[in-house]
């Protein structure tokens, strides 16, 4: 085929012929652009910062309640009652309000984009959001807010099951971006994969949280080893809570003892009321063993520790300087494993809280765990509730106390187990040495409250065990009046506030 110039001469006639046409009706041939860019230097002449929500004149209470009137008139709301009630009782908005309780309440979106009138105006050191009936939107759109005011320093979560993928997007956001939020709790709501990769992202960068509280969530498996994963190269968090979370003494123990091995910045360690077990304690205990600071405070109660577990925790505890509180009540160690514990707790010298509670000890243990009261120097506190100790290991402790100057609480039965008494010590010798009496509780530290309430009515009277000093005083716990009852948490050996 000829494609030469001859050939297409036609056709650039006939275009030239078309265009003579259009310039003789009056169309106007539109000319070439050209697009161009200033120099990299001159490219951005400008910049607004965004606006400081706290830099303006703060408005008076009733501006706050008139507002959020308004607000909620607008979206088509009714205003929240305990809201107004307590925007009432503030008296000064310029500090940080000490709680925003919206527990139980129903938060849809509308009712949570009202509250920005709120959160413009008014900072607070708790929202309590816990078993509000929040849905996706409403709490997208909640933490987004609280995110760009600043809202909270500890935020709960718990108990509301319906957030739903944006909600816990929005909420790892806050995390990951808020600058003053220190303590997230989200109990009660099972973090599956999906809520648990956006939580993963944001515990990687977050660099204000200090206390993380995911009890009862679900994490076994795949959940807790994302989490992990995120916790080993986070270097805020200090207290991880995890209890209820059906652990296992396979993967997840393994998991935990990874974590302790990474992560030297954790300081609380609650694992309460789970599934550890003996294998799963030999994985932590291995974890522990890489760490010569960090960790000083570790919960394993209600874990199925057995004596045989107490090994791998004996091996352990000589090389630990910075554990301070060892919790291992409502396991079944009984006299043998005690046994086990007591050259291990004499030869460490950073433990000062003890709890063996609901261990199975007699007056054998009693005796071994009076031996290291004895040779201790740093104990503070022993707990030996819902034990079965006799006359004798009640001799052994009192004897340990004459030695010991360090331990200021010592925590027993009210109902103690009398025995026939050796030689020719009777009941009333040993009563001149353990005067029993009604008599107020001594707090453990001077500067610190006393963890243990006021007795329930099902509960007997409280008893004090007096000794005769003025430093320290026995404290026999509550015995419940209906027997067989099991106890989900186990007595506070101090205070678990974050």
């Amino acid at each position: 085929m000829n494609v030469g110039g001859e050939e297409l001469q036609p056709f650039y006639d006939d275009a030239r012929i078309q265009l003579g046409k259009a310039l003789a009706v009056g169309w106007k041939i539109k000319p070439t652009k050209h697009v161009s860019f200033p120099a990299d230097a001159k490219i951005v002449s400008g910049s607004i910062e965004p606006c400081n929500p706290w830099g303006a004149v703060r408005p008076t209470v009733e501006e706050i309640i008139a507002s959020y009137k308004l607000s909620c008139k607008k979206l088509g709301v009714k205003p929240i009652d305990k809201l107004l009630k307590q925007l009432q009782e503030i008296t000064e908005v310029h500090h940080r309000i000490k709680c925003l309780d919206l527990q139980g309440e129903v938060l849809d979106y509308e009712s949570c984009e009202s509250l920005e009138s709120v959160f413009r105006s008014v900072r607070f050191e708790w929202v309590n959001l816990e078993r509000a009936k929040l849905d996706e939107n409403g709490a997208a759109a909640l933490f987004d807010i609280m995110e760009y005011y600043e809202s909270a320093v500890r935020l709960s979560i718990s108990f509301s099951a319906h957030i739903g993928s944006r909600g816990w997007m929005a909420a790892a956001q806050l995390i990951r971006k808020s600058s003053c939020l220190r303590e997230f709790e989200a109990c009660g709501v099972a973090l599956t994969e999906h809520p648990c990769r956006y939580m993963t992202k944001a515990l990687r960068f977050s660099q204000s949280l200090v206390g993380l509280r995911l009890e009862d969530a679900g994490l076994s498996g795949l959940p807790l080893m994302l989490l992990v994963s995120a916790l080993k190269v986070n270097r805020t968090l200090q207290e991880l809570h995890l209890a209820d979370n059906q652990l296992n003494s396979l993967q997840d123990a393994m998991q935990l003892g990874e974590l302790l091995k990474c992560n030297s910045t954790i300081r609380l360690l609650d694992l309460k009321n789970n599934c550890i077990s003996n294998a799963g304690l030999e994985d932590i205990c291995g974890g522990l063993r890489e760490q010569r600071h960090g960790l000083r405070t570790l919960v394993l109660w209600n874990n199925k520790l057995t004596r045989k577990g107490m090994a791998h925790l004996a091996a352990t505890l000589p090389h630990l300087t910075a554990l301070e509180t060892l919790n291992l009540g409502h396991n079944y160690l009984n006299n043998e494993g005690i046994f086990r514990l007591k050259e291990a707790l004499i030869a460490n010298r950073s433990i000062v809280r003890l709890g063996l509670a609901s261990t199975s000890i007699t007056c054998e243990g009693a005796i071994a765990a009076a031996e290291f009261v004895a040779e201790s120097t740093a104990l503070l506190r022993l707990d030996l509730r819902r034990n079965r100790i006799g006359t004798a290991g009640l001799m052994a402790l009192s004897l340990a106390l004459k030695i010991n100057d360090s331990l200021v609480r010592l925590d027993l039965e009210t109902e103690i187990k009398r025995e026939t008494l050796p030689g020719n010590l009777n009941s009333q010798q040993l009563d001149s040495q353990f005067s029993l009496k009604t008599a107020g509780i001594l707090p453990a530290v001077k500067h610190q409250a006393d963890p243990i309430k006021t007795a329930p009515e099902s509960c007997a009277v409280r008893w004090s065990l007096g000794v005769s000093t003025d430093r320290m005083q026995f404290v026999l716990g509550f015995v419940p009046l209906r027997s067989g009852a099991v106890p989900r948490k186990p007595p506070l050996l101090f205070s678990y506030s974050l």
